[in-house]
């Protein structure tokens, strides 16, 4: 049954935003539970994979959310595992590993919006032993660059980028690094639309050693095969938590996280760092506390006992074309118990269940400089059990004008989505979006995927059964 709904709100903040057209698809089997990836709009058809071991399903849906078609692709044999899947305007790619006796190797296929295979490469084989080798995966903010990182007893040890619009390898190399504890410093690796691979690494990020503490960024140059790095100092506090991006358009790495000079999950601030990618030693850190009005909001009322956060975590960050950002934090907390009643298993284990707690959102808007624009705390209340938190968090929707933030109010079958809807200037609107009540809907909100200015698709998985939510505005 498709369920169509027409929702009016009225905002006398933002009376523009007055409307929204909900249109629910058909469910689907989920073979596995959360093995799906919705691939955006091709055309008149929105594409959905689910992916099995060795090969994908593809759905396609029209405007009214009706399935129009749907097809099974088999990769090249039964040991094929799907790496990640990335979608371009006028087609998408699969990338995958395939096992051969000794060898392994990573390749990519071409599909154009009906899923007719395009083309197929073999960008990387390794010859491997009785272990099979491991990789870590990332892509570019575009999406044209997709770069891979070998990975021997924890250390990075090879690495690659690969072009996914020319169809060409742009570089391949064996790395070593020495005197760097991977497993203690070693923090992200992104990579620029250029395709320059960037590793950071943290040192002494400890009380005691505090005086030493640095972050090192280290650049790799392809043309000439090595890397060039800066050690910027950080000894008047610790972190906890780091947020890594690139800013393309301004051709800086940015980092932003939190600090303390007491025990970890306590912030008493950001730290916020950029860096120039073309000359690391071109940098700027500046520090940003907490104002009175956030504290007091966060803990109820302020108190000079209080002056500090807790529990929080960096989750987005939204460049600004000045070279400002916009930080989203969530306080999230998770508690291990004895679940009621639980009897000891066969092998005398005791049971334990999980609390996920999705609570208040911190957003501080930070200017070019590093200094405080605005600081807001949105409330938010969410707890769920034994789910992995899948239907908690919130989902930033952005358009040029506005900044939606939608969330499930509860985690529960009967529920009620809202949003909050904020301006560069700080200003902020909540609404009621949504209820789902006696739709049969569990909405994965953090999953959407947004298709352009006014529209998106969020999941809906309850038990093994998939539903897509179209939202227009």
């Amino acid at each position: 049954m498709r369920l169509t709904i027409l929702v009016c709100l009225s905002l006398i903040a933002i009376p523009e935003l007055c409307s929204q057209v909900i249109t629910v698809s058909d469910e689907l089997n989920l073979k596995r539970e959360y093995s799906y990836d919705i691939l955006g709009r091709y055309g008149d058809d929105l594409l959905l994979v689910r992916d099995g071991v060795n090969e994908f399903e593809i759905q396609a849906y029209d405007d009214e959310m009706y399935m129009t078609w749907d097809a099974t692709k088999e990769l090249d044999s039964r040991k094929s595992k799907i790496i990640n899947i990335i979608p371009h305007d006028e087609e998408f790619h699969i990338i995958y590993s395939d096992d051969w006796k000794d060898t392994t190797a990573i390749m990519v296929r071409v599909y154009n919006p009906k899923a007719q295979l395009q083309s197929t490469d073999t960008l990387v084989t390794i010859k491997r032993g009785m272990i099979r080798p491991k990789y870590r995966f990332t892509k570019s903010e575009d999406r044209n660059i997709f770069l891979m990182t070998e990975i021997d007893n924890e250390r990075i040890v090879g690495a690659f980028a690969y072009n996914l619009k020319e169809r060409r390898m742009l570089w391949h190399s064996l790395l070593q690094f020495t005197n760097i504890d991977f497993r203690n410093e070693y923090r992200k690796t992104i990579v620029s639309n250029e395709g320059n691979m960037f590793l950071i690494f943290e040192k002494n990020n400890v009380r005691y050693q505090m005086e030493k503490h640095i972050l090192g960024i280290f650049r790799y140059d392809p043309d000439q095969e090595a890397f060039s790095s800066t050690d910027i100092p950080m000894p008047e506090f610790t972190t906890y938590d780091g947020f890594f991006t690139i800013d393309n358009q301004n051709q800086n790495l940015v980092v932003v996280g939190l600090f303390s000079d007491r025990n970890t999950g306590i912030t008493d601030g950001l730290y916020h760092l950029v860096v120039d990618i073309n000359n690391l030693s071109n940098y700027q850190l500046s520090t940003i506390e907490y104002d009175e009005e956030l504290i007091a909001d966060f803990h109820g009322k302020y108190s000079t006992k209080k002056e500090s956060l807790t529990n929080l975590d960096v989750q987005d960050l939204i460049l600004r074309q000045d070279g400002g950002v916009l930080v989203l934090a969530e306080e999230n907390k998770e508690y291990e118990r004895l679940s009621y009643g639980a009897r000891r298993d066969y092998y005398g284990s005791s049971r334990f269940s999980v609390d996920y707690y999705y609570e208040d959102l911190v957003l501080i808007s930070i200017h070019p400089d590093g200094s405080s624009h605005w600081q807001k705390l949105l409330p938010k209340r969410q707890y769920s059990n034994d789910d992995l938190g899948a239907y908690s968090s919130y989902f930033l929707f952005k358009n040029p004008s506005y900044l939606r933030i939608l969330y499930n109010d509860e985690i529960r079958n009967e529920n009620t989505v809202s949003e909050y809807i904020l301006n560069g200037a700080g200003d902020i609107s909540r609404s009621s979006l949504m209820s789902t009540d006696n739709q049969k809907l569990k909405l994965q909100i953090k999953n959407a995927v947004q298709l352009n200015s006014d529209e998106m698709i969020i999941p809906s998985v309850r038990g093994n059964r998939l539903k897509l939510l179209k939202l227009q505005y």
